[in-house]
């Protein structure tokens, strides 16, 4: 059976490849994500965030979607439909944790172009030029996951360093994250616009690498 782990449901709307839509519909680029166990990462993320968006229906829209993907076999097809940018990189290492165990055959699809964004506008062209995932490949995921999961940023430097076609700007991503609790905010204040809107294009163009959308730019202006 073929399996699409999607970026959003943006993605999803417009999809019309051969297989199951799955949704990967967190933000782990911010918020609580250090647990002992995934029943208490859940937890955790559901508090997050319905403190942060007012949402309460995490189990249900989110972890229900995670549980189809720990639940897909080893003689299966996922097909990985992230961008580049640490927003969606985050993602992707998660979905990699989970389908560790299982490990069915996976690929990655990029988007259109390989500049900081998560557009697939041409779905059918992204698809066919899809690359299969060594199986160390699969690893660097799950270890770039752990390592990212634990704030161990000396982990997350070396591993930046190592070579992948599915990981193909590693090592700014990950600089990206060891700055990101300092850059963003730099970033920002360096913006002399007050109209949000003007704000957000320009720190989307400036912090491109981190994928932010218009709630985390907010937040940032908040703090």
């Amino acid at each position: 059976m073929i399996f699409h782990i999607l970026n959003g449901d943006a993605l999803a709307e417009e999809f019309d490849i051969v297989g199951e839509k799955i949704i990967c519909r967190e933000c782990l680029i911010e918020g609580e994500i250090a647990a002992e166990s995934l029943d208490e990462f859940w937890k955790f993320r559901a508090e997050f965030i319905e403190r942060s968006y007012g949402e309460n229906d995490y189990s249900e829209k989110v972890v229900s979607e995670f549980e189809k993907l720990r639940n897909i076999s080893a003689h299966n097809e996922v097909n990985l439909w992230f961008g580049n940018e640490l927003f969606c990189q985050t993602n992707l290492w998660f979905c990699l944790g989970l389908l560790e165990q299982s490990n069915p055959e996976i690929y990655r699809v990029f988007p259109d172009s390989n500049d900081w964004n998560c557009k697939f506008d041409d779905l059918q062209s992204c698809f066919d030029n899809r690359i299969k995932l060594a199986d160390e490949d699969l690893q660097l995921g799950v270890n770039l996951w752990k390592a990212y999961q634990t704030a161990d940023y000396k982990q997350l430097e070396d591993l930046s360093r190592t070579p992948s076609p599915a990981f193909p700007r590693l090592k700014e991503v990950c600089n990206a994250e060891i700055e990101k609790h300092s850059r963003p905010q730099e970033i920002l204040s360096e913006i002399k616009e007050t109209d949000f809107n003007e704000i957000f294009k320009q720190f989307s163009k400036l912090a491109a690498v981190y994928g932010f959308g218009d709630s985390q730019v907010k937040k940032l202006l908040k703090n």
